[in-house]
């Protein structure tokens, strides 16, 4: 009896083995007994294996909206030639410096340090420089522009030449300040007066400036505007500098 006994053992682990295997298995094989009890892509619907090749196409560009994009292609670093005008470029420079020689200028008062003059020369004096390069040569040359658009340019003009008249004034009284009136308080109040002007009016600039880019769409990818390619005959809404 012994000797059966050993003979179907075996038999028997070997029939628990595949009975778990199998269980083991079995959420595996459920997946793909769906997918065969299903038509291939596209089958139920009609599709033909070209229609399908270009749908799966299609979903691996929205995936991937770097693939088939001229984006793919592009520098993400813009050259210079790039911009269809170098405005946006300067424009900041003299908004910060203007507005941080206005501020330098008013603790001057209190102060009274030579040191700080010359740190309020040169910071008006780079914001006036600033101020004249965008308002002259980046100048925008616009065209085929809104009524609503023209009056808040007409604006961005004054309050720009406002702004390079009154710090170029702010400069030369530093310079006064520097070497002739020294340590005037009653002077640099002056100053500070002008320079408080000077930063009002690029703050204004600035202002009708981004109603310009953000509302009334004028800039954007060169919208409204001339090119620096476009030739020079060629009559703009903006002010030809």
């Amino acid at each position: 009896m012994l000797p059966v006994i050993n003979f179907i053992t075996p038999f028997i682990f070997m029939k628990n083995f595949v009975f778990i295997f199998f269980l083991m298995m079995l959420p595996l094989l459920l997946p793909a007994q769906d997918d065969h009890n299903h038509s291939p892509l596209g089958q139920e619907q009609g599709l033909d294996p070209d229609t399908i090749t270009t749908n799966i196409a299609t979903e691996n560009t929205r995936q991937d909206p770097a693939l088939g994009s001229e984006d793919s292609f592009r520098e993400v670093k813009a050259a210079l030639d790039d911009f269809p005008n170098l405005h946006p470029l300067v424009v900041h420079f003299p908004i910060v410096l203007l507005l941080l020689g206005a501020f330098l200028q008013l603790i001057q008062i209190f102060t009274l340090k030579r040191n700080l003059d010359w740190i309020i020369l040169l910071t008006v004096g780079g914001g006036f420089i600033g101020a004249y390069i965008a308002g002259v040569y980046a100048h925008p040359h616009t065209q085929d522009l809104t009524e609503m658009a023209k009056k808040v340019l007409e604006q961005h003009d004054k309050f720009a030449e406002w702004t390079i008249y009154s710090s170029a004034v702010a400069a030369t009284l530093k310079l006064i300040s520097l070497f002739l009136l020294k340590k005037n308080r009653v002077f640099e109040i002056f100053v500070f007066l002008i320079l408080a002007f000077s930063a009002y009016s690029v703050a204004e600039a600035g202002h009708y400036g981004s109603q310009l880019v953000y509302i009334e769409g004028v800039g954007p990818q060169g919208e409204y505007l001339e090119t620096e390619k476009t030739d020079g005959n060629s009559k703009g809404e903006g002010h030809s500098h």
